[in-house]
C-alpha cells in the first residue's frame, strides 16, 4: 500500500468538499440574481436561423423550431476571445464545455461537453463527432480530434449541439460539432494577424478572399495560412504548428459548390502530468521526456447544393483526409539490468518496491551471485513462499534483442508512428412540402465512411538524463522486439438517415428522425509474428430521434427531445481491452511458451495486444428544456438524462498504460441555465451547469496504483460512484464594455468544482480541488483597417489543477530529485499567468 486515507480524513475531506460545492453554488446563484436585477429595456435580437446537420449547407431552422441544445460561434467571436484553439473557444464561452489539460499543450487539450470527451489522446473513450465542412475529422485509429489541425483564422462559424443525435452518426453520443470553413464569399479582401507574449508565443494569421463576378454565376477564392509557435511554460515544452487552407466556391441562383485543401504541420510536446511532491518544487517541473507528437495532414474535398425548384434541393459532400502522426515518448523504465555469471541480462518483474519487502536489494541481488535470471527467480521464491508471499515471476528479455545490444535500466524510448486515411461520401435530398394539410421539412441522405491506418511501434532502451530527466539524443540502440507492433486496421460504415420537421399548428412542431449504420472493423497483423492481432467485427443498428417544440408566447418556447446514437469500438479500443489477457495466453501456450509472461496492458499509444470484442456503446438520451426572453434577458434552461450501455472506459496502470473496457452502464444528467443581456454599453453572459457523470453498476476496475487495491490491482468500484475527470458544477461569467467606439474590454470568469483522478473510479482517494480563474481582453480600432489588442490569461496567477491520473511510485525513476518521492498522484497544472499583444491590419 503507498498510502493510506483513514476514516476521519475520509470524512473530513468530503465534508469540506460538500462546503466548497456550497460555497460555489451559492456564489454563482447571488451573481445571476445580480445580472438579472441589472438588466435594461435594450432589445436583444437571438440568431434565428441555425444550420443543422453533417453537409455544410445543412438543414437551416428556424432556433425556435429546434428542439434540442445548440449553441454556436463566429468568425467574430472567436476573433473577439483570442483563444488558443476551437476547443478553448468553447471552453470559455459554451456552456457545459470544459477542458482537462492531459498533456499540458495549449494545442493539445481533452475538451469535455457534458461528460464526454473529444480528445488527440488514444488512451480516452471519444463520446462527440466532430465535423469540419462535412467531413468527419475524428481520425479512424481512435476516434481522436485533433484540434492543432483546425485552423481557427479560418473558421466561419461552428455549432455544437447536444445530447446524443443520429444525424450526426457514429460516436454522436453526447454532442456533436460542426465546423465551417470560410469562402471568398465570406472575406473580400486580405488580413494579417500578428501575436506575442508570454513563453516564447509568436503567432501569426494571413487570409485573402476575392470575387469575381461571371455573366450568371460568381466565383470566389479563399486562402489562408496560420502559425504558432511557442517554447511553452512547462521545462522543455517547445511547439509548433503551421496550417494552410484554401478554398474555391461558386455560386448562382440554383445553388453553390465549393472545393478545399488543407495542409496541417506540428510538433507539440506535451509533457503532461507530474507527480504532486514534484509540483510543490517547481509547478514548471516535467516527470519524464519528452513527449512529442509530429502531425502532418493533407485533405481536400468538396460540397454542394442545387436547388431545381423552391421546393427541393440537393446537396452532398465528399472528402479524403491523410494525417501521418510520429510520437516520441521518454519514459521511466520497468526493466533491470542484471550481472549474472553467464553476463549481463535484461529481465522485468523485480521490482525495487516488492523487493524492500522482503530486505532485499537489486543492486545486491544482480552483482554475479546467481548464474541466470531462473537461479535469481528460485532464490527469491524459496524466500517469500517460506513467509507465505506471492512468488516473483522474473522474464528474461536479453534474447529478445536487436540493434547495439547496450543495456540500460533508466528509460525507455516508446517510437510510434501512424497513417492513417479517411474518406467518407455524403448526399442528400430536402423536400419543402404539405402532406395531409401539415407543412413538412424533410431530408433524406445517405453515407459512406471509410477509414484506415497502419501502426508501427518499437521500444528502445534509452539512458536518462538525471537532472533533465529527458532521453533526448539517449537512445542506446537497442530494441525490445516482443515490444514492436505492426498492425492495420480498416473501418468501413454505410449509414441512411432522414429528418423530417412537422409543424403542427403554429405554435407546435414535431422532429422526427433516424439513422441506420452498418460499421465492419478489420484489424491485421503486418509481421507476421502475432496472429493473435488479426480479427473481423460487425456492429449494426438503428437509432431514432424525437423531438417536440412548443412556442407557448412570443418570448417562450418549451423543447423536448429523445434520442439514441451508438458508436462502434475503436480499433485500438478493440485491440486493447481486458479480455486481450486471456486470450494472448491461449495462443502463447499454443507456441509453447509461459502464458504468465504475456503482459496485460497496453502502453498507448505505442502498442496493441490482441483483438477480443467490445461491444458497441448505446446512448440514449433525454432533453427538456426552455429558451426566450424575459425582462429583456435571453435565457435558455434545460435539464438532461443521457444513458450509455456498454460504455467504454480506459482503466489506468500507469501514467501512459493501461486496457479499455466495457462498463454496463453510466449516465450522465444534470441542469443547465445560461443568461445574456445588455446594460448599456455592456453586454454579458452568464452560465451555470450541474452534472452528475455516475457508474449506474458495480464492478471491478483495473487500478494497481491504488491505494486500496486488492492483490490482483483491482479496485471495487460501487453504483453510484462518480465518473473521474468531470466536474460536478461550472459557472461562466463573460462581459465586454464598449468604452468608446474604438475601445472595447471584456472579461471571461470561470469557476469550477473539484474533479477525481482517472484510476479512482471507486472514489476513495482525495479528488482534485475546485478553482477559479480570470481571463481579460482588450480590443483598440485606431483605424477601420487596423486594430491593436491584448489578453492576459489567469489574471490572478491562480495555482490549479485541472486533471490528474494514478501513476506509479515516482521514485523508482533513477533521478535524485524524485528520491524519496513517494505519492502516485500525477497532477496536470494549469498556466501561470500570461499576458499577450497583437495587431489585426485589413487591407
Amino acid at each position: 500500500m503507498l498510502y493510506e486515507t483513514s476514516a476521519s480524513q475520509k470524512k473530513i475531506f468530503f465534508m469540506n468538499v460538500n462546503r466548497e460545492e456550497k460555497r460555489i453554488s451559492t456564489t454563482i446563484f447571488m451573481l445571476m440574481l445580480v445580472g438579472i436585477n441589472s438588466i435594461s429595456q435594450a432589445q436583444i435580437t437571438p440568431e434565428e436561423i441555425i444550420v443543422i446537420g453533417v453537409v455544410p449547407s445543412g438543414l437551416g431552422m428556424a432556433r425556435d423550431k429546434i428542439p434540442f441544445p445548440v449553441q454556436s460561434g463566429n468568425a467574430k467571436d472567436l476573433q473577439r476571445t483570442g483563444a488558443d484553439s476551437v476547443a478553448d473557444f468553447m471552453n470559455q464561452n459554451f456552456l457545459s464545455v470544459t477542458l482537462n489539460d492531459a498533456q499540458n499543450n495549449p494545442l493539445q487539450p481533452d475538451l469535455q461537453y457534458r461528460g464526454f470527451t473529444a480528445s488527440p489522446l488514444l488512451g480516452l473513450a471519444q463520446g462527440i463527432a466532430v465535423y469540419q465542412n462535412g467531413a468527419r475529422i475524428n481520425e479512424p485509429l481512435g476516434d481522436t480530434v485533433n484540434w492543432d489541425l483546425m485552423p481557427q483564422s479560418a473558421v466561419k462559424d461552428i455549432t455544437l449541439i447536444g445530447g446524443a443525435n443520429p444525424l450526426f452518426g457514429l460516436n454522436a453520443l453526447g454532442g456533436s460539432l460542426a465546423v465551417r470553413m470560410k469562402t471568398g464569399f465570406d472575406v473580400e479582401g486580405s488580413g494579417v494577424q500578428l501575436t506575442t507574449g508570454a513563453f516564447g508565443r509568436h503567432q501569426a494569421a494571413f487570409e485573402s478572399g476575392n470575387i469575381i463576378e461571371l455573366q450568371t454565376s460568381q466565383i470566389a477564392y479563399y486562402i489562408n495560412v496560420e502559425q504558432f509557435e511557442e517554447k511553452g511554460w512547462r521545462d522543455h515544452s517547445a511547439s509548433e504548428a503551421t496550417n494552410a487552407y484554401a478554398s474555391l466556391a461558386w455560386k448562382n441562383v440554383k445553388g453553390t459548390g465549393n472545393i478545399y485543401y488543407q495542409n496541417g504541420d506540428s510538433d507539440l510536446t506535451g509533457n503532461g502530468a507530474s507527480p504532486v511532491e514534484l509540483l510543490a518544487i517547481n509547478r514548471a517541473a516535467i516527470f519524464t521526456g519528452p513527449d512529442v507528437t509530429s502531425n502532418n495532414m493533407q485533405m481536400f474535398g468538396g460540397d454542394f447544393n442545387f436547388s431545381p425548384n423552391e421546393l427541393n434541393s440537393f446537396s452532398g459532400n465528399f472528402f479524403h483526409r491523410d494525417n501521418s502522426t510520429d510520437a516520441f515518448n521518454g519514459d521511466g523504465s520497468e526493466y533491470t539490468t542484471c550481472d549474472f555469471l553467464s553476463g549481463r541480462a535484461l529481465i522485468e518483474e523485480l521490482e525495487e518496491d516488492d523487493l524492500e519487502e522482503f530486505n532485499l536489494d537489486d543492486d545486491d541481488l544482480c552483482n554475479n551471485q546467481f548464474s541466470d535470471s531462473e537461479d535469481l527467480e528460485a532464490y527469491i521464491n524459496n524466500l517469500v513462499l517460506s513467509i507465505g508471499e506471492d512468488d516473483f515471476n522474473l522474464e528474461d528479455f536479453t534474447d529478445d534483442l536487436s540493434g547495439s545490444g547496450l543495456l540500460s535500466d533508466e528509460a525507455i524510448n516508446n517510437l510510434s508512428k501512424r497513417d492513417q486515411k479517411s474518406r467518407g461520401l455524403d448526399f442528400q435530398w430536402r423536400n419543402s412540402g404539405i402532406a395531409f394539410g401539415v407543412p413538412l421539412n424533410s431530408i433524406v441522405g445517405i453515407a459512406y465512411f471509410k477509414g484506415s491506418s497502419a501502426f508501427n511501434s518499437v521500444l528502445e532502451l534509452s539512458l536518462l538524463d538525471p537532472i533533465t530527466r529527458l532521453t533526448t539524443n539517449l537512445g542506446t540502440g537497442t530494441f525490445v522486439d516482443s515490444e514492436a507492433t505492426s498492425v492495420s486496421t480498416l473501418s468501413k460504415s454505410n449509414s441512411i438517415y432522414f429528418t423530417s420537421t412537422a409543424e403542427l399548428s403554429d405554435s407546435i412542431s414535431a422532429t422526427l428522425s433516424a439513422r441506420y449504420n452498418n460499421t465492419d472493423v478489420e484489424l491485421q497483423d503486418l509481421s507476421g509474428a502475432r496472429p493473435e492481432l488479426n480479427g473481423k467485427h460487425n456492429f449494426s443498428r438503428a437509432n431514432p430521434s424525437f423531438g417536440v417544440t412548443w412556442r407557448a408566447s412570443d418570448d417562450h418556447i418549451l423543447f423536448a427531445s429523445l434520442s439514441q446514437s451508438a458508436r462502434a469500438p475503436t480499433p485500438i479500443e478493440l485491440a486493447c481491452n481486458e479480455g486481450v489477457f486471456e486470450i494472448a495466453r491461449k495462443y502463447a501456450m499454443a507456441r509453447g511458451e509461459d502464458p504468465d509472461d504475456i503482459d496485460f496492458e497496453c502502453r498507448l499509444p505505442n502498442a496493441f495486444l490482441a483483438d477480443p470484442p467490445l461491444e458497441q456503446v448505446i446512448t440514449t438520451s433525454v432533453d427538456v428544456g426552455a429558451r426566450g426572453r424575459y425582462a429583456n434577458v435571453n435565457y435558455e434552461l434545460g435539464v438532461f438524462s443521457t444513458i450509455n450501455r456498454n460504455d467504454i472506459l480506459f482503466q489506468t496502470t500507469g501514467r501512459s498504460t493501461g486496457l479499455f473496457a466495457n462498463v454496463s452502464r453510466t449516465k450522465r444528467q444534470g441542469f443547465e441555465l445560461s443568461l445574456n443581456s445588455r446594460y448599456g454599453q455592456f453586454n454579458w453572459l452568464a452560465s451555470y451547469n450541474y452534472l452528475n457523470a455516475t457508474f449506474e453498476d458495480s464492478f471491478k476496475a483495473l487500478s494497481p496504483n491504488h491505494a486500496f487495491s486488492d492483490e490482483n490491482g483491482e479496485i471495487s468500484v460501487q453504483a453510484g460512484a462518480s465518473i473521474p475527470g468531470i466536474p460536478k458544477q461550472q459557472f461562466k461569467l463573460i462581459g465586454d464594455f464598449e468604452l468608446s467606439k474604438e475601445l472595447e474590454v471584456g472579461f471571461v470568469f470561470q469557476a469550477s468544482s473539484n474533479q477525481h483522478l482517472r484510476g479512482d473510479e471507486s472514489n476513495q482517494l482525495p479528488s482534485i480541488s475546485g478553482y477559479t480563474t480570470t481571463n481579460l481582453r482588450a480590443n483598440y480600432k485606431l483605424t477601420s483597417k487596423l486594430q491593436f489588442f491584448a489578453k492576459i490569461k489567469n489574471v490572478f496567477d491562480r495555482e490549479y489543477e485541472n486533471f490528474g491520473l494514478l501513476g506509479e511510485d515516482p521514485s523508482e525513476l533513477d533521478a535524485p530529485i524524485v528520491q524519496g518521492m513517494s505519492v502516485p498522484r500525477f497532477l496536470g497544472p494549469a498556466m501561470p499567468r500570461a499576458a499577450y499583444l497583437g495587431l489585426s491590419y485589413f487591407f
